[in-house]
């Protein structure tokens, strides 16, 4: 017994408009018809990203990054003082921050800018995903001016 496919031809059941659900998944275990695994993947891809509306593709289109907010409220673990990259010199005030990134804690080594800062331990600061040029492995830093992190 042959089941004759719509006029649409062989689709994702996605492009179809339809819910993949367990029995399109009984019908294919079946072998009426088969899909390519394009169509597969396609159909894996649309679950992933209806699971994960909040996430981004970057330009090049490769890599998926989840959308942060721009500012993140964080507690500072540790102060430490790291040297630049080769042409510069000089020791970079640096603590380690203790922030909630999508339901997880992590914590993240962020830059302190200017010239003069009063943090300690314990202290609240806001981070903001912003590199620092000349510091390796610093991909944030603290937003001076707001909690604890005042001029």
């Amino acid at each position: 017994a042959v089941v004759s496919t719509q006029s649409t031809g062989l689709l994702s059941k996605r492009r179809q408009g339809d819910v993949f659900t367990a029995e399109w998944r009984e019908e294919e275990d079946k072998g009426y018809w088969s899909r390519s695994n394009r169509d597969i993947l396609v159909d894996k891809r649309l679950d992933f990203e209806a699971e994960c509306p909040q996430w981004l593709v970057n330009k090049k289109g490769r890599e998926w990054r989840p959308a942060l907010p721009r500012f993140i409220e964080g507690v500072i673990v540790d102060l430490q003082t790291r040297k630049p990259k080769k042409p510069n010199s000089g020791n970079r005030k640096v603590a380690r921050v203790q922030i909630t990134k999508h339901g997880e804690k992590k914590v993240v080594t962020a830059r302190i800018r200017g010239e003069k800062n009063t943090l300690q331990q314990h202290h609240r600061v806001l981070v903001q995903y912003a590199r620092a040029r000349n510091l390796p492995t610093v991909k944030w830093v603290i937003v001076r001016g707001q909690m604890d992190a005042q001029y």
